[in-house]
């Protein structure tokens, strides 16, 4: 699991808009246009789990680890073995077209359960703020206020 420091941003209902400058690991990630494009922050949005957030706090986000082989093998691989066997299988007694679509069709029919699957085990990979490293101090009212005479 990996741990980073975060800047609370905004406070919404049940969610906090967290954000920090992108570092210089970022810039070594072969995907950093992808999570962050061209921003030189990164933004996050992360549930508020009843903690007692202001803007300003600095807070400890847990990320899980997931594997990128993984996911890259569920989403890309298994469905392109599933085509090609299925095609293969179903060309000479169904024919090309018939075939054809029987292996779209299954392709579907994997991404349909790959998608229930994601929004039942959602929550198990999503980034979690485990505490607060620093509480925002409050702003002085009387900096810069001018006294009655």
């Amino acid at each position: 699991m990996a741990r980073e420091t975060m800047v609370v941003k905004t406070i919404l209902n049940d969610d906090v808009v967290l954000e920090r400058d992108r570092t210089s690991m970022c810039g070594k990630c072969p995907a950093n246009m992808l999570c962050t494009g061209e921003a030189q922050k990164v933004r996050l949005v992360v549930e508020r789990n009843g903690l007692d957030l202001a803007e300003g706090d600095v807070v400890l986000v847990e990320t899980p680890a997931v594997s990128a082989t993984r996911t890259a093998f569920l989403v890309y691989t298994v469905p392109t073995i599933l085509f090609i066997f299925s095609v293969m299988l179903t060309v000479k007694k169904l024919g090309e077209l018939t075939a054809f679509f029987l292996g779209i069709s299954l392709v579907a029919a994997y991404f349909s359960l790959l998608r229930l699957y994601d929004k039942r085990f959602r929550k198990k990979f999503r980034p979690r703020i485990v505490g607060i490293v620093k509480k925002a101090r409050p702003e002085d009212p009387s900096d810069g206020a001018s006294l009655p005479i």
